[in-house]
């Protein structure tokens, strides 16, 4: 979760997953992916920021952030066991032709 700022000086925590994207004219808002918007006293680059800061953070697997330079984004998703592959056969009709109303 990263804090922000209302305009009314209460403080927030947003996940910044469920952001759509913002918009900064005149203040800073925030169209969530549920379709809530939200004002923020933070500007665009700080909410990019706390973001950037955010995914590090999640990467580390702890509150610490990594130095400048490290690449942003999320960490690709590996799993550790291989997936199954099921075939499921063809499920054939429960009656025959014959028995649907001359068909």
């Amino acid at each position: 979760m990263i804090k922000l700022t209302r305009l009314n000086n209460n403080t927030i925590a947003i996940n910044p997953d469920h952001i759509g994207w913002a918009d900064a004219t005149p203040d800073t808002t925030l169209f969530m992916i549920s379709g809530e918007k939200i004002i923020v006293r933070e500007s665009v680059k700080e909410l990019i920021d706390l973001v950037i800061q955010f995914r590090r953070a999640i990467r580390q697997g702890s509150e610490t952030f990594d130095p400048p330079g490290m690449p942003v984004g999320d960490p690709p998703r590996v799993s550790s066991r291989p997936h199954a592959i099921t075939e499921v056969p063809p499920r054939g009709s429960l009656y025959p032709l014959s028995n649907r109303g001359g068909r």
